[in-house]
């Protein structure tokens, strides 16, 4: 069964004169169709507002965190919109414009900034000053920034700890939550080498993606995925993990979010 959440995708578009140098953009994923559907307003509902780039949309990580809150019924359900586009910097969405009028519009819960995963190593200062003015709109309309760690390309694993000591001071100066994705999927490689989290070069596999959603669920919601159904609904299909790899993954998701909840 392919379990619907409340959700809207918003596709986001390119201008040309915003495109940043290919040396700082994502890898494009396969083309994904984004189709809206609308859902009521719902006041109880847990609004989170993704913007980001292929790293958000590949296997539809927004609606995969959904779909983990979803099986929880004592939970706030999931209402989620994202913007995103391939290779898209914080700074192209920002100079693009899209973002700023849908976190000024409508009362978020959070608003989950993920950086392109070269610009956060080439560019840390751009990021820094793009997630302080996306951070401020943020905490104007009473949503918390999240930022996004990210993980590093397949042959560069070497450089994540700088990938994530960059997300951190960022958080620590301008005064965000942290989704910890990066460090758990650099944790659970560590535990199993043989885990087959990447599809490409950067890019998740279904297992790969229910840890990134395991993490995000746990920093949303500060509840441990331990024990849910290991789960991903990806098209028609549904792709069951099996018992011992979903437990891996939702135990090392939780301990390592766990830091930084705040308090």
């Amino acid at each position: 069964m392919r379990i619907k959440s409340g959700f809207t995708r918003i596709a986001g578009v390119l201008a040309p004169a915003l495109l940043v140098a290919a040396s700082c953009r994502e890898p494009m994923a396969p083309a994904v169709s984004l189709v809206p559907v609308t859902v009521a307003a719902d006041s109880s509902a847990l609004r989170v507002l993704f913007v980001g780039n292929s790293l958000t949309f590949y296997n539809d990580l927004p609606t995969r965190t959904a779909e983990i809150a979803e099986r929880d019924s004592t939970l706030r359900f999931p209402n989620i919109q994202s913007v995103t586009a391939p290779g898209q910097t914080l700074l192209g969405h920002w100079l693009a414009g899209q973002v700023q009028p849908l976190i000024q519009g409508s009362h978020w819960d959070y608003v989950v900034l993920q950086e392109q995963s070269s610009a956060i190593l080439n560019a840390p200062d751009t990021t820094e000053a793009v997630v302080r003015r996306f951070n401020a709109l943020a905490k104007a309309a009473g949503a918390r920034t999240v930022l996004y760690v990210t993980w590093t390309p397949l042959n560069a694993s070497t450089l994540q700890d700088s990938v994530t000591r960059n997300y951190e001071g960022i958080a620590s100066r301008v005064g965000t939550l942290i989704a910890p994705l990066g460090i758990a999927w650099q944790r659970a490689l560590l535990a199993d080498s043989t885990l087959p989290l990447y599809a490409d070069d950067i890019h998740p596999t279904p297992e790969g993606t229910y840890l990134l959603a395991c993490t995000m669920f746990a920093t949303l919601y500060r509840h441990s995925p331990v024990g849910l159904a290991g789960l991903v609904a990806l098209g028609d299909s549904v792709m069951t993990l099996d018992s011992a790899t979903a437990a891996l993954l939702q135990n090392i998701a939780w301990q390592f979010t766990q830091p930084y909840l705040p308090h």
